[in-house]
């Protein structure tokens, strides 16, 4: 027996009625994730709190959506926006500056990597991944060329951008 998935256009999705949990619109198809567990939540609140003490600015932000291409919608759990975040009919546009992914047993792999490609694609100067269950964050970033690179983090992180360390052991709730 075979299901088939109904294609939404972003048109259709944004119609969809409010959800528990988290909705998200990958090449059509509306990706949902159950509310998240109480550790997911403390893990965000606390690098949200990092970042946004060390950038300031309204830059920071928790379960803001983007619009992708004028078709995906994608929520990460903490992003950072560009200085000059677009925008379109309302909506964040283009992908953040930093998007940030706590992994779960709810997300699975090919959901983070067809993510990953989205942010991308559409301008993201990194995208963090981070592991409750390894205690650690891995930074991907993506060359000009199209190469990606992802540095596993256990111990202690500092982009050139960000003026405070980042330690996973400090931020993430197992």
């Amino acid at each position: 027996m075979s299901t088939t998935t109904t294609l939404l256009t972003f048109a259709e999705f944004e119609q969809l009625p409010d959800a528990p949990g988290k909705q998200e619109l990958i090449d059509g198809e509306v990706i949902e994730m159950p509310p998240p567990l109480k550790s997911h939540l403390m893990t965000a609140e606390a690098i949200f709190r990092l970042l946004d003490h060390a950038l300031g600015e309204g830059r920071v932000h928790m379960k803001w959506g983007y619009l992708l291409g004028g078709q995906h919608w994608l929520q990460p759990d903490i992003s950072v926006a560009w200085p000059q975040q677009g925008e379109t009919r309302g909506y964040p546009s283009g992908a953040p500056m930093i998007a940030i992914e706590i992994l779960s047993a709810r997300k699975s792999a090919q959901h983070i990597e067809d993510k990953l490609n989205l942010y991308f694609a559409e301008g993201a100067q990194e995208v963090w991944t981070v592991s409750r269950k390894n205690l650690s964050i891995t930074v991907h970033r993506q060359a000009p060329s199209g190469e990606r690179t992802s540095l596993r983090i256990t111990d202690s992180y500092q982009p050139d951008w960000l003026s405070v360390p980042v330690r996973p052991a400090d931020i993430i709730v197992p």
